[in-house]
């Protein structure tokens, strides 16, 4: 049966005991680009940062215990967050996204739309009329 923890005990524990190289209590920072192969016909768990590493792995875990999930992504930057979700989207989809989104965000959004990987509405999300219209066709995916 298992053991139902409040979250600010799975907050408070995650990753102790973690480190299995010298036994700190904290979970390690690992700080490094770029990870070693003992072996060039295997790839290890870890070679390049931007594609992961133990302290984000750590998080992961972590996140998942919080939220109660079975796998988490990381990304190393908020837009590769946002590129990886709309790789979720297909064309014929509709985001919807702020009307003030991040510059990035925006011209992201607005290229792909452009090239028909889907369709994209940039809404005044603290206009609630407008905001409830656009929920109201349904779109795949709301960016908030």
């Amino acid at each position: 049966m298992p053991i139902n923890l409040y979250a600010e005990t799975i907050a408070a524990t995650a990753g102790v005991a973690a480190d299995r190289a010298y036994n700190a209590v904290s979970p390690p920072l690992h700080l490094s680009a770029t990870y070693g192969w003992r072996d060039p016909e295997e790839k290890p768990q870890f070679d390049y940062s931007r594609s992961g590493n133990p302290t984000r792995a750590e998080l992961e875990r972590a996140l998942c215990g919080l939220e109660g999930g079975e796998r988490g992504v990381i990304t190393a930057t908020g837009m590769a967050a946002v590129d990886l979700v709309l790789n979720l989207v297909n064309p014929g989809d509709t985001v919807i996204a702020p009307h003030d989104c991040y510059g990035g965000t925006f011209r992201l959004l607005a290229a792909r739309a452009r090239r028909g990987h889907f369709a994209v509405e940039f809404v005044d999300q603290t206009d609630a009329d407008a905001l409830s219209a656009a929920l109201a066709k349904k779109p795949k995916l709301a960016l908030i």
